[in-house]
């Protein structure tokens, strides 16, 4: 048994309240309403974020494609324009060559024109990018400002209990330094392994920390042992301080 005075017992019970008051404010602070707006703020920014630079990207594309066929239209223009002039120049004279240049020119001509369809459709994709980007823009802009402003919301209200918790922090180790380290290490064991709670009082006959009733002979074993050390609650395993 861990020897322990009753005062030192009654000590080590406040500080069990200290370290339930700290780990109530960090589930607070962890779970502030303006950390989890913040956080939602963050991803739908973050989503918006990627939708842009895909945009972008595909514009980019869109460009780089757009003027790869202007480049091969105003090629096939040019050979187009230069058969056109060989054909009508008067140098000639076979029909069954003439005939091939005029086959030549028809498919010219319809390469050209499929050409023009598709830089038709890129340039219309251009556009409705365009205004995706600008649409997409605008949104990242109104996002990053609420971000700031979710940001200095959630700053202020954590200020208070970082505050709170400074204060907390000062007065556990106070009271942790006031107690036997073999006391304290006993407390810190029993309280990792029960849900933060490692002391609980002896209230009428009953333990606080797992609210159930002890016997008549529970109840001598505990005030006896308590006289000298350590008592422990029968069923949670808990340190036990009558009060």
């Amino acid at each position: 048994m861990i020897a322990a005075t009753p005062d030192q017992q009654r000590e080590l019970l406040a500080l069990q309240g200290t370290d339930t008051a700290i780990r109530r404010l960090e589930h607070r602070r962890a779970h502030l309403p303006e950390q989890q707006q913040l956080d939602e703020a963050d991803e739908t920014l973050a989503k918006v974020t990627r939708e842009l630079a895909n945009a972008r990207d595909e514009l980019a594309d869109a460009e780089r494609r757009n003027k790869r066929l202007e480049d091969d239209i105003a090629a096939v223009e040019s050979r187009r324009k230069s058969e056109e002039a060989r054909m009508y120049s008067g140098q000639i004279s076979s029909e069954k060559e003439v005939e091939a240049m005029r086959a030549e020119l028809s498919s010219l001509k319809h390469r050209k024109s499929d050409l023009e369809d598709e830089l038709l459709e890129v340039m219309e994709r251009r556009e409705e990018l365009d205004s995706l980007i600008a649409e997409l823009s605008s949104r990242q802009e109104e996002l990053q400002a609420e971000v700031e402003r979710l940001t200095a919301a959630r700053d202020e209200a954590a200020s208070g209990l970082d505050a709170e918790l400074a204060e907390q922090g000062q007065r556990r180790a106070g009271q942790a330094g006031a107690l036997p380290d073999e006391l304290l290490a006993t407390y810190d064991r029993v309280r990792e392994r029960r849900q933060g709670v490692g002391v609980a009082a002896l209230e009428h006959g009953t333990c606080s920390g797992c609210r159930l009733e002890l016997t008549a002979i529970e109840l001598e074993q505990v005030r006896a042992d308590a006289k000298t050390g350590l008592a422990t609650c029968e069923h949670c395993e808990r340190i036990l301080v009558p009060t």
